[in-house]
């Protein structure tokens, strides 16, 4: 999608003293688009959806004559024009400025666009980061779906079995919050890992369970091993728990961190339907998936992960 900000607003009418903070915190969010990215399943389609419809989002705007805020659109010359939204304001690009920004809940801004008809083509979620488009189609059925719920207050919902529930927190966990802290927090993420071990990897696992009391694992299921390939490459490699494992779920991810470029890579070593076939795999900053096939013998992966790092 194209990133030029379009000075058209939507006319809509805005909430009563919308909120201006941008005090919005949406982890758990930023973490299952990431997951829903890498594996496009209607489940975690579902369950992103089911995440968002309780949250607040940021919103970019103009400010009319009146002073009041009027969200901005971005154009894709091959889409239509899209209403772009961010989870947090750490989201937010530097450029272009908005005159405003705007704390709405994402349920209100579905409802705006599903307003505006076929002049807005949908929403753009974190558009100059994960980039993860919701098409008017997808608009319209979170909207038919709120309209049903108003008319039943009181839903039957699915509920996960114990099972599913440690595959989906597994998942989450190696797809998504564990790339997205290292990818924020870089070098000091790599000094506390190297310090601490296998303590701090059960320790952030436990602090992103939803139901703590529910966590499983104990510090002595994990295995780090820290590599000093060179002087310019740490390696930092991490075993996870063999049980309670999916598809995809990993075995092993490994840190690889360039001290002189100050950048990191994340790659994952993960199971597949095929017992005897594991994939090699790296989790960009960008959210995007990159399959290297079928993973060597463990005892070759290291080297495999070293020839990535340093070819040109």
């Amino acid at each position: 999608m194209s990133k030029k900000k379009n000075n058209h607003a939507l006319k809509q009418e805005q909430p009563k003293d919308p909120s201006m903070t941008l005090d919005v915190k949406n982890e758990e969010a930023e973490a299952q688009i990431a997951l829903y990215l890498k594996e496009k399943t209607g489940e975690n389609l579902n369950h992103l959806i089911e995440i968002l419809r309780t949250r607040r989002v940021l919103v970019p705007a103009n400010l009319n004559e009146n002073n009041q805020p009027l969200p901005c659109l971005m154009k894709s010359p091959e889409s239509g024009m899209f209403l772009p939204i961010y989870t947090s304001k750490e989201q937010i690009p530097e450029e272009p400025k908005s005159a405003a920004i705007v704390n709405m809940p994402f349920l209100a801004v579905n409802h705006m666009v599903h307003g505006q008809g076929e002049k807005v083509e949908g929403i753009a979620i974190n558009p100059f980061s994960q980039n993860l488009i919701f098409k008017r189609a997808l608009v319209e059925k979170i909207e038919e779906v709120e309209k049903m719920r108003k008319e039943a207050p009181q839903p039957k919902s699915m509920k996960l079995t114990p099972e599913q529930y440690l595959l989906f927190e597994r998942k989450q966990f190696e797809f998504g919050f564990l790339p997205k802290r290292f990818f924020e927090q870089g070098k000091q993420m790599m000094d506390d890992l190297c310090e601490k071990k296998e303590e701090y990897v059960d320790q952030f696992f436990e602090e992103c369970y939803q139901q703590k009391r529910m966590y499983p694992y104990l510090p002595e299921e994990f295995s780090v091993m820290v590599m000093n390939i060179s002087q310019e490459l740490l390696i930092v490699r991490v075993d996870l728990p063999p049980r309670d494992m999916g598809v995809p779920s990993c075995f092993r991810v490994y840190f690889a961190w360039n001290d002189v470029e100050q950048s990191g890579r994340y790659f994952t070593i993960e199971r597949t339907q095929d017992p005897g076939r594991h994939l090699l795999g790296e989790f960009q900053k960008d959210w995007k998936h990159v399959d290297y096939g079928q993973a060597p013998a463990e005892g070759a992966e290291l080297q495999k992960i070293i020839d990535i790092c340093t070819s040109k």
